[in-house]
């Protein structure tokens, strides 16, 4: 990392309010910012001769896989000119996460902005989405997508995949910003209220595998707070039943959400083989298995699916596979998905190293959810190698690390000594 925080004009201040919203609202727009970052990351770095950054293992992987894609993966592609453009630019989005760490993120002042700018751009989406479940149409007169789906701001139903990727870094203002973190109350609150909201949210939205993930992130954190706050275990239980009464009076006020984002899972897992999920498996499955080595090329499974119509029989349609080593590894093939698993495990400790080591136990696992939400098999919605929801992705990571190598002395890394 560099050695002293840059300091930044007002309108990088400014950038840093308005980047969540830039990267949530419009695919276009989403695609523009990352670009511009990564190419004035790169100008930044010449002219300043800052190249340490390119030396860490990670990313090193993640150069090792993109040079398959380039020189591998692409040749032998189903479809070479529609790899071509996606596997050209894949570059971007480590250099998007690399320039936010190593760049933006590197400060507290910074960090605490992004975080404001985070909290009201989520708070917004919720406050829409919550007003199209009552009124069936949202702020700007766009309708529910049906009886148990909502859109919010977005038109399509995606607002529980969307902000999937963000809840995670909200909980962290719980410990940066001052507001917060000078009080163990507050923080505990905070984070509880945050996870509470993000369940309903998520559960009206009737996202059922963003239901799943956000669900399992809460209780590594829980977990993490009952290591961390000791010595307010009971405190903390306390707030965890008032908070299920909570959850629990939602679920049977919306007995049609209920239907779908909980009982419905039972039954999805129940006959898994049957379900869409399952179909939609076994087709990514049988592209794999035509390219099992090195994969029918980057961005091809929907062309090959719908070419050897291995949907029709179920009536789905051939969008992405809703599990993304099954893609990556119908796309990619074996030595690609390999590449990239040793690179999403450098990542990992990366992140995690240092800060089980200093056993900050929150940031472990908030950072641990940050990451896993999105690289977990299972996903629903988007892909996440869609451009919209790789730009949140790779946000995630650039946060994490941030978070992970920032520097020990900074208080704003460590709980308070209350909490200790």
């Amino acid at each position: 990392m560099l050695s002293r925080p840059l300091n930044f004009p007002l309108p990088v201040h400014l950038f840093l309010y308005l980047l969540p919203a830039l990267l949530l609202f419009s695919r276009a727009i989403a695609d523009i910012t990352v670009v511009l970052v990564a190419i004035t990351f790169l100008v930044f770095s010449y002219k300043n001769r800052h190249w340490d950054w390119i030396k860490q293992p990670w990313f090193l992987a993640f150069l090792l896989f993109n040079a398959y894609l380039v020189f591998v993966n692409l040749p032998l592609s189903s479809e070479p000119s529609e790899s071509l453009k996606y596997v050209l630019t894949f570059i971007r989005w480590p250099l998007f996460a690399m320039a936010l760490s190593y760049w933006v993120f590197n400060n507290a002042e910074n960090r605490q902005y992004f975080l404001i700018g985070l909290l009201l751009t989520m708070f917004f989406i919720i406050a829409d989405t919550f007003w199209q479940y009552i009124f069936d149409v949202d702020w700007f007169g766009i309708e529910r997508f049906s009886e148990t789906r909502l859109t919010g701001p977005f038109r399509s139903p995606i607002p529980g995949t969307m902000l999937l990727r963000l809840w995670f870094i909200a909980l962290f203002a719980a410990l940066l910003i001052p507001v917060f973190k000078q009080s163990v109350i507050r923080q505990l609150t905070f984070m509880i209220v945050v996870m509470g909201t993000g369940f309903v949210f998520t559960f009206l939205t009737g996202e059922r595998m963003a239901l799943i993930l956000f669900s399992a992130g809460c209780a590594v954190v829980f977990i993490a707070m009952l290591l961390a706050y000791k010595q307010y275990k009971q405190k903390l239980m306390l707030m965890l039943a008032l908070l299920a009464i909570t959850l629990v009076t939602t679920l049977f006020l919306s007995p049609e959400m209920f239907e779908r984002s909980i009982v419905s899972i039972g039954s999805k897992l129940s006959t898994f083989a049957q379900s869409d999920y399952g179909s939609v498996f076994n087709a990514a499955w049988q592209v794999w298995q035509d390219n099992w080595w090195l994969g029918s090329g980057l961005h091809t499974y929907q062309t090959v699916c719908e070419q050897q119509q291995l949907l029709i029989s179920s009536g789905l349609m051939c969008t992405h596979p809703h599990n993304l080593y099954l893609q990556l590894g119908a796309e990619t093939g074996v030595v690609g998905l390999l590449l990239f698993l040793f690179m999403l495990y450098l990542l990992y400790k990366k992140v995690l190293g240092p800060l089980l080591v200093q056993r900050n136990w929150i940031q472990a696992a908030l950072s641990f959810s940050v990451l896993t939400v999105s690289f977990w098999p299972l996903t629903g919605g988007i892909s996440v190698l869609s451009n919209w929801v790789a730009a949140l992705v790779w946000l995630g990571i650039a946060w994490v690390l941030a978070i992970s190598a920032a520097d020990a002395s900074e208080p704003d890394q460590h709980l308070t000594a209350a909490s200790r």
